[in-house]
């Protein structure tokens, strides 16, 4: 399976600062990772089936990563 950070996702977190920004993109690519493998969810990840193929994700309590 082929994944890919849209330019819409850059423009979103283009305005945070250095090391959140790579935490966001470490959080969506673990994200990535455990729903490719199909990995058992843990409910400490924060990962959320929110409809069919659209999950969402939290980093922290301010940031939210929707896949």
């Amino acid at each position: 399976m082929k994944f890919e950070f849209k330019p819409s996702f850059d423009r979103s977190v283009k305005s945070l600062h250095g090391k959140e920004k790579e935490g966001v993109k470490a959080v969506a690519m673990q994200a990535i990772d455990i729903l490719s493998q199909d990995r058992v969810l843990h409910k400490g990840i924060g990962l959320k089936r929110l409809k069919s193929d659209y999950w969402e994700i939290r980093k922290g309590l301010k940031a939210r990563i929707l896949i």
